[in-house]
């Protein structure tokens, strides 16, 4: 029992740890098992036609997590506790929802929510801190949307680096940050650093130099 909590308190540390410098510093606003159904027919169902309702949900569910995100930094109680209660439940209420969403429609690509609305869902996923394993199910089912052009490629890149970090492996494109005792940005460890410039601009990013540089004035005027 005393090592089941002592494994609970390091998880919850951890989740903690990566909403906080996610946060701080990239937006401060920036095969999956479903029964029955491969990634390619899910990734392409609904592209017909704009889905303007699924579109307005997903939009507001970012809006909202956002916006407590923000009054959370501006109170000052954003990293006073681990985990905020308040974000934590924003989290799980929309994790509950974006897992119906893509069970029901695919990932929601360009055609059926819009550019806006497919990037609010890669945000609610990729703030799915509470369950890793459903991010990495993700990979695959946006992947495929993102070779049909349905998706940007550079949320692909966070999404996996993401769950890399979080899994105590290095990172492949060197978008996850975190911030030392002395508050300067630097990137987790990167699997391959030679080729990560390269391998960011396959996907639509900017030098990792830079991306570091916008961390550090963000992180700075969130403090």
């Amino acid at each position: 029992m005393q090592n089941q909590r002592m494994d609970s308190d390091r998880e919850s540390r951890a989740v903690f740890r990566f909403c906080l410098v996610f946060y701080k510093t990239l937006f401060c606003l920036c095969p999956f098992g479903f029964p029955g159904r491969s990634c390619e027919t899910l990734a392409i169902k609904g592209i017909i036609g704009l889905n303007q309702q699924l579109r307005n949900e997903l939009l507001s569910m970012q809006e909202e997590d956002q916006r407590v995100l923000q009054e959370l930094i501006d109170s000052g109680e954003l990293g006073a506790t681990e985990y905020h209660p308040r974000m934590k439940a924003i989290h799980e209420k929309n994790n509950a929802r974006i897992k119906k969403i893509i069970s029901e429609y695919g990932w929601p690509g360009f055609s059926m929510v819009g550019k806006k609305g497919s990037k609010a869902a890669w945000l609610i996923v990729q703030h799915a801190v509470l369950d890793t394993e459903f991010m990495d199910k993700c990979l695959p089912l946006l992947k495929e949307t993102i070779i049909q052009g349905e998706a940007e490629g550079w949320c692909l890149a966070y999404l996996q680096d993401r769950g890399l970090t979080m899994s105590g492996k290095p990172q492949i494109y060197g978008t996850q940050h975190d911030i030392d005792e002395n508050g300067i940005a630097y990137p987790l460890p990167i699997e391959d650093p030679e080729k990560v410039e390269a391998l960011r601009k396959e996907v639509g990013l900017d030098s990792l130099s830079d991306a570091t540089k916008r961390i550090q004035k963000r992180y700075a005027h969130c403090s």
